[in-house]
């Protein structure tokens, strides 16, 4: 005996990109989106039955027919767009909605510069819940000094040395959900990265798990429309690397670079 159980459909890596022409000066939006759609299917799975199932190339189409006029700088809003269309629908019950966006910066009044690795984020299920939230992927931050690590459990395996000031640099994902939206969801996003960015270079940490908790307590107490933050702050670990291999003083400044494996370190921070 069988069943069907929990089950979506939709369609991912939308990309869409769009300027906002002013009289002399542009703006621009490079997002990709992804739509993910729950509802009565079963009979598409167990049956054959497609009457239920929206295509995926009318969810695309959608993406691009609502961009024209609902695609601002407020990425949760146009979220939100988008999964209102969907749940209109009789036979979707739930949708979610994540977009990402490339960063691009302003380099002329119609000029920009990009191809970095930092993106915003914004989540938007609604349907038989609602949720809201926004985020950074592919961060990257390094300090030479200012943070340790020392004091941690050892047993035969262990061979890291302790550390009283090191090297620290790590590919900040942040993911935050809002207990209410806030006015300006691109200030706040703007704010939420500048209080991330800021309190990792100025805030002494004893290691990642420090570090990440004293920029999520600092980013609550910033945005009190935040109910929570999540962080993945892999370690993009430098290697010490020895030159007294080739007869010269080590001066402890030379590292080799690598990407794996790394320490992977994930938390959440929330309110009272």
């Amino acid at each position: 005996m069988s069943r069907l159980s929990a089950n979506r459909w939709g369609k991912s890596e939308v990309r869409v990109s769009k300027v906002h022409r002013g009289e002399r000066t542009d703006e621009f939006s490079d997002i990709s989106v992804q739509v993910l759609l729950e509802g009565d299917v079963e009979s598409a799975h167990t049956e054959g039955d497609n009457a239920a199932v929206l295509p995926t190339d009318t969810i695309r189409n959608t993406i691009y027919g609502l961009a024209q006029e609902h695609l601002t700088d407020d990425l949760e809003a146009f979220a939100f767009v988008l999964c209102q269309r969907f749940v209109a629908r009789p036979d979707i019950d739930q949708a979610r909605v994540s977009i990402f966006e490339n960063i691009w910066r302003r380099q002329t009044d119609t000029g920009f510069v990009g191809g970095g690795s930092e993106r915003r984020t914004a989540q938007v299920a609604h349907g038989r819940e609602t949720e809201t939230g926004a985020g950074i992927e592919g961060l990257v931050v390094l300090k030479t000094r200012g943070s340790a690590f020392a004091g941690f459990p050892r047993d035969e395996f262990t061979i890291l040395p302790e550390a009283a000031d090191r090297l620290l640099a790590t590919s900040v994902t942040a993911r935050w959900l809002y207990s209410s939206i806030p006015n300006d969801t691109t200030a706040t996003w703007s704010l939420v990265r500048a209080t991330i960015v800021d309190h990792f270079f100025a805030d002494w940490s004893a290691s990642v798990q420090h570090q990440g908790y004293m920029m999520g307590k600092r980013v609550l107490d910033a945005v009190p429309e935040i109910s929570e933050i999540n962080f993945h702050l892999p370690n993009q670990h430098h290697l010490p690397f020895d030159l007294t291999r080739f007869g010269l003083e080590d001066q402890g400044n030379v590292f080799h670079p690598v990407s794996e494996p790394y320490g992977d370190i994930g938390f959440t921070v929330t309110r009272d």
